[in-house]
């Protein structure tokens, strides 16, 4: 395995090697020289530039918090990143919330995190550093994992590139700040380090609430002087140090020394504990001078140990720098880090005063002899229309392979999880990475430890009890009714020993970010750690991500919000304390992929939260971005309860929409209530992204229409699809097959056997549509309440004449209705003044529905509200004067659902006659002027409430109307106006969904 050093070797030595190959007296000498399967060879990209600013501070530590906004008031213009979802990674991410004796808070920033009377929560502390960077207008990002460095022509260093769920984008800069704590920036830059040297090393982690563990491998187990308070409860603290010896420099090493110090460390009291290890390294840059003396403070020490050779406008900010690794251990100590950004941001600001912006940007590329592994897919997107600064060239170059596996599975959490237990019992040689510190996803780091419906047999049964043994009996944490709700540290903890124990490996910390494609074949995954970008080879990739990551890298179709619909489950962020197991809400929407607006979340779910110990530490959502596979579930295949000769995974669950619906079904009937429980199978075809192979695609990615994602969403069935997948993919990996060309009913019949499918399975048939004579009794129960249309719509060829059909023998004015909805939401116009008496006949609004995220079941709209949605999707424009006479009766504070149904009507027939109206409606007060434009309006803007819907009524009204209006003509730029600063916003959804409106992109 290639280790870093020996990366930044051939990255310092390729340049040379590349230019001495192009001269023709040369190729001689390296005619010989065969590519290296240590690297996978990349080719040249273009990688947008989102910004431009003076300072570029990499890492999210207090010392980095305290440089950026150090820089800031010296009139710097400074970003930051960071790859966790909050900030002070020494300090909450270590639990070094204590002084030590003899440490004294200095700074204005550290007095606020350390003086105070009782003792700081990790929530106190993300929220003053958050605080203090947007009241400084330092721009930050959360998520984002550093790849690669840029330099000018003079090759100084002139910016970054980061990958997140967003794709990769760069941010150009006059100077960087690298404050890492292994100075991954500066190893990006080819600068020289002390050598790495093999042997044991001390690591330190914390935990909170456990009793004291022992282990041969363990220095000191020592109980703090202060205890985590929260709800009325007191937990100790107990920090543990160990010596362990660290392989090879990669972080495959490193992760290997957390998972053992998890294993001894974790019991059933455990209620937090850090999510990084708490160690020195002991590698150190080779700076301009090297400190030597004797430490008194932190004044004392120059700028120059801080500052590598050879490389203009990058200092070092942490133990990394050039000086005794004593010193450095001091300099690490959060109230001596915060004196010494204060310091640094200021020297750097006044050093980049005079210093000009870059003209050309270039990666920094190692050159290295790489092997044709494949195509590297990945994103390459701006995050806002706005945010284009040109490109920086990345040449072609090489990646490090950091590894070869059977199965990687990209997401450990509520799929990821099961499928890397299934996988490594298999006996494949089995990865399982995951970006958070934890597994289970949402039902464990996200605290949804509580099922609601779902299937609770095969595997999940297995799990469920496996919860339970974790503790004895009598614990006083049992759960009573423990089928039901869990534990949720206690579920993750079983998911980290029960692969561990069938010998797979766990990376936490990392995110994949690319695909390797050869021939529509999945070769293997980018994937981005904290210490840089690498390849990770493989025969089958398992896209747990939840939001097929992976598979739309590699060039996948999917499907999202944007200009067709803005319709989305609703999605909260939750508080959390020592011990809880279920926090679940509903106040926003958020957008997963988008970094910006998860950004956003975590701002504004502070200021929500305020006062509670933390909060959780990914965005509690419930739908996202979906592939498009071989096969779509659809609504009309849940109502149909549509059989498979290939089914995966079996669900059960009512329509738990969480807001609007869309499909034209749902228009007209509305789902059923909460106790109404479909079941529905999911073929293997629909978590196989279309076109490619090599990839399983699963949980809330896999191929689904987003309002049959409600019904095979839930936890425990999702659990048994992570089994499902892992065993395919093991299986495909002793047959030496792709997963496509598997013998599926091999699978099934183990599935079967295990209970996680039922028996008829085995012999269901695939579906071949309707009989004309099904169709036809359909057609005829329309008339009892929509009964058959769920068939109907399956075949709309059919339908429409079955319909006309039927709507010409009925006498009943109702049933008359009904039918000439059907033909109008479908377009057609035959019969639009059967709608159009029945709205005329309604002298007011009827009871019509504002936006509800919990506990919405059945309609999202009113009858009237349907009447008009359907009319308008005729698309005629003699119908508009029946639909704008209602729409003037529309008042601010009416129901949202009539807002809707005026915007979704008038954008259909698209005439110039609607614009009034929908500008009159546009400009009455209230309506407008409620897009979060940056943090600070973010942070200002939060109303309380852990499911709060006003906020969403307000915009989504505004972008219905404005949506409407735009289509029809708009007046006075008004419409355009609206969907820009929407487009231009933090919030995800409503940015995609305005920018798609105003490129006209369907």
């Amino acid at each position: 395995m290639i280790t870093r050093r020996d990366f930044i070797k051939v990255a310092a030595a390729g340049g040379a090697l590349a230019t001495l190959g192009d001269m023709p007296e040369a190729k001689a000498a390296v005619k010989t020289i065969v590519p290296d399967p240590a690297y996978c060879y990349e080719s040249e990209k273009k990688i947008p530039v989102i910004a431009e600013v003076d300072l570029v501070v990499v890492g999210g530590s207090s010392a980095a918090v305290a440089a950026a906004t150090a820089a800031s008031k010296a009139g710097r213009k400074v970003f930051l990143f960071t790859p966790l979802s909050y900030l002070g990674d020494d300090i909450c991410g270590s639990f070094q919330y204590h002084l030590k004796k003899d440490e004294k808070p200095v700074t204005a920033l550290s007095q606020k995190i350390f003086v105070q009377k009782k003792e700081p929560t990790p929530l106190h502390v993300k929220q003053i550093l958050e605080n203090e960077l947007i009241d400084n207008d330092v721009v930050f990002l959360y998520n984002c994992f550093l790849t690669n460095v840029l330099q000018d022509n003079n090759h100084a260093a002139a910016g970054v590139v980061f990958a997140n769920r967003s794709g990769r984008q760069a941010v150009a800069c006059k100077g960087v700040i690298d404050a890492t704590l292994t100075a991954v920036a500066a190893r990006m830059f080819g600068l020289q380090f002390s050598p790495f040297v093999t042997g044991k090393q001390r690591f330190e982690f914390t935990v909170v609430g456990n009793s004291i563990k022992k282990a041969p491998e363990l220095l000191s187990a020592e109980l703090l002087p202060y205890k985590m308070k929260a709800k009325g409860k007191e937990f100790p603290v107990v920090n543990y140090a160990f010596e362990h010896e660290l392989k090879s420099d990669t972080y495959a090493s490193l992760m290997e020394v957390e998972q053992k110090i998890r294993d001894i460390t974790w019991d059933a009291d455990q209620g937090d504990s850090s999510d990084l290890l708490w160690y020195v390294p002991q590698q150190k840059i080779i700076g301009q001078q090297s400190y030597t003396n004797t430490f008194t403070s932190v004044r004392d020490i120059p700028l120059q140990a801080f500052t590598p050779q050879n490389k203009k406008n990058i200092w070092i900010l942490g133990p990394s720098l050039d000086a005794d690794r004593k010193i450095a251990e001091v300099l690490m100590r959060p109230v001596n880090a915060l004196l010494l950004g204060d310091i640094m941001g200021e020297l750097v600001a006044a050093r980049l005063a005079d210093t000009s912006m870059p003209s050309e940007l270039h990666t920094v590329q190692s050159n290295a002899m790489a092997s044709d592994y494949g195509l590297v897919g990945e994103l390459l997107n701006p995050l806002r229309p706005s945010m284009r600064f040109g490109f920086a060239q990345s040449e072609r170059g090489a990646l490090p392979v950091l590894g070869t596996y059977d199965v990687v599975i990209l997401g450990g959490g509520t799929v990821g999880a099961p499928a890397g237990i299934a996988a490594s019992r298999q006996g494949a040689r089995t990865l399982v990475i995951e970006q958070l510190h934890g597994l289970g996803g949402m039902g464990t780091l996200g605290l949804i430890g509580r099922y609601w419906d779902g299937y609770r047999d095969g595997f999940s049964s297995e799990i469920d009890l496996g919860v339970k043994n974790m503790a004895p009996e009598d614990h006083p944490r049992q759960q009573k009714n423990w089928k039901n709700d869990y534990n949720s540290d206690w579920k993750q903890e079983w998911y980290r020993r029960e692969i561990r124990r069938a010998g797979g490996e766990i990376w936490f910390g990392a995110i994949g970010c690319g695909a390797v494609i050869k021939n529509n074949v999945i070769t293997g995954v980018v994937v981005a750690t904290p210490w840089g970008r690498g390849v990770i080879l493989c025969r089958t990739v398992i896209d747990s991500t939840g939001s097929a990551d992976i598979a739309i890298a590699a060039g996948a179709p999917f499907e999202y919000t944007g200009k067709r619909s803005i319709a989305v489950q609703g999605a909260g962020l939750s508080h959390i304390s020592p011990t809880d197991y279920y926090n679940n809400n509903d106040w926003a929407f958020i957008d997963d992929s988008d970094m910006l607006d998860v950004t956003r979340m975590f701002v504004q779910a502070k200021v929500k939260n305020e006062g509670a110990y933390d909060i959780v530490k990914l965005p509690q959502t419930r739908e996202r971005r979906r592939v498009i596979g071989d096969h779509i579930v659809s609504v009309y295949d849940v109502l149909n309860h549509r059989r498979y000769p290939d089914t995966i995974s079996y669900h059960k669950s009512s329509f738990d929409t969480h807001g609007m619906i869309v499909d034209p079904f749902f228009i007209l009937s509305p789902p059923l209530a909460r106790h109404t429980i479909y079941e529905a199978d999911v073929p293997l075809r629909s978590l196989l992204p279309s076109g490619l192979d090599g990839i399983l695609t699963t949980g809330l990615g896999a191929s689904a229409h987003r309002d049959a994602m409600p019904v095979i969403r839930m936890q425990s069935c999702l659990q048994n699809q992570g089994y499902a997948v892992g065993y395919l993919a093991a299986l495909a990996a002793k047959e030496n097959k792709t997963v496509r060309k598997v013998d599926f009913k091999k699978v099934q019949r183990h599935l079967v056997g295990i209970g996680n499918l039922p028996q008829r399975v085995l012999t269901d048939k695939e579906f071949k549509g309707f009989s004309n004579k099904e169709m036809e009794l359909a057609a005829q129960s329309i008339p009892d309440d929509f009964k058959g249309l769920e068939k109907l719509l399956t075949d709309t060829k059919r339908c429409i004449p079955l319909v006309n059909k039927q709507l010409s023998l009925c006498s009943d004015a109702e049933a008359k209705v009904k039918y000439a909805s059907i033909l109008c939401i479908l377009g057609e116009s035959s019969h639009v003044t059967l709608l159009e008496d029945k709205i005329k006949s309604y002298p007011q609004w009827d009871k019509g529905w504002h936006y509800t995220g919990m506990g919405q079941f059945g309609m999202s709209m009113s009858t009237l509200d349907a009447l008009i949605i359907a009319l308008g999707k005729a698309k005629q424009t003699s119908s508009l004067p029946v639909i704008l006479e209602k729409a003037r009766l529309l008042e601010p504070d009416d129901y949202f659902s009539h807002f809707r149904a005026i915007a979704l009507a008038t954008e259909s027939i698209r005439s110039g006659e609607a614009v009034a109206v929908l500008a009159e409606l546009l400009s009455k007060p209230g309506i407008r002027y409620h897009h979060i434009a940056n943090l600070k309006d973010a942070r200002n803007r939060v109303v309380p409430g852990s499911d709060d819907v006003s906020t969403r009524n307000r915009a989504l009204k505004e972008l219905h109307l404005a949506r409407a209006l735009y289509g029809c003509g708009d007046q006075d730029g008004m419409g355009e106006k609206i969907l820009k600063k929407y487009a231009e916003g933090l919030q995800g959804h409503y940015a995609r969904y305005a920018n798609e409106i105003l490129q006209d992109q369907i």
